[in-house]
């Protein structure tokens, strides 16, 4: 069985998640004082999979095999205070008010947006309006993170392994929940040589973090 090379996967996998719409930043967004909440959702992290076609799979699968590593990185690495602390004080340089969200955000219970929505603008799938009066802020910057390890598979036949982490960020307008802002920051880093190196996991974890940090060193531009 002819295997798919992993390095084209990824490529592939890059042009993929390029599909996505992308919304600029609103050229006012910084032009008028607001107060923002900052609201970043880190999740645990995952195992994620790449089909045998070259077709993403960005559904969390369960973590079988790799539950040990992912178990173990979840202890290790640490960076949701790191992300918080960037946009905060982004946006307090551009005189903005911030206000940190310490809340989980989970898709599957989250209400879906179903307001009036204006031709010209763009809006966020899941309605966030609720922060306004529970935080007391105008706008909010939604950062939900997904990270862990990517795996190749043709058929069944797992083909490579990357760390993986992607930064989804979203500036919504608690008005109306349009968006002022959004971009997608994924980013991978190839395993190679053994991964499953117990206790420590030195490789695999290695290249989960060095993807952890190429987005990171994205966001500290975002804004900017």
């Amino acid at each position: 069985m002819k295997k798919i090379n992993f390095l084209g996967l990824v490529a592939l996998f890059f042009i993929l998640v390029s599909c996505v719409t992308n919304v600029p930043m609103n050229a006012e967004y910084f032009q008028k004082p607001s107060k923002v909440g900052v609201f970043v959702n880190v999740n645990d992290p995952q195992k994620f999979r790449e089909g045998s076609q070259g077709l993403l799979d960005l559904a969390v699968t369960s973590g079988d095999k790799y539950q040990p590593l992912l178990d173990h990185v979840n202890k290790e690495i640490k960076f949701k205070n790191e992300l918080i602390g960037i946009y905060s004080e982004t946006l307090k340089t551009r005189g903005k008010e911030v206000v940190v969200i310490d809340e989980k955000f989970d898709p599957k219970t989250a209400e879906k947006f179903k307001g009036n929505k204006e031709e010209s603008k763009k809006y966020y799938n899941y309605d966030m309006r609720y922060l306004k009066e529970k935080y007391g802020v105008d706008d909010v910057v939604f950062v939900n993170v997904n990270w862990g390890a990517m795996i190749s598979y043709y058929s069944m036949v797992e083909t490579g392994r990357a760390g993986y982490a992607y930064v989804s960020n979203r500036v919504i307008s608690l008005k109306d929940n349009s968006l002022y802002f959004a971009n997608d920051n994924p980013q991978t880093e190839i395993i190679k040589g053994k991964w499953n190196t117990a206790p420590d996991f030195e490789n695999a974890k290695g290249r989960i973090e060095q993807a952890v940090k190429k987005a990171i060193d994205v966001e500290r531009n975002v804004f900017k």
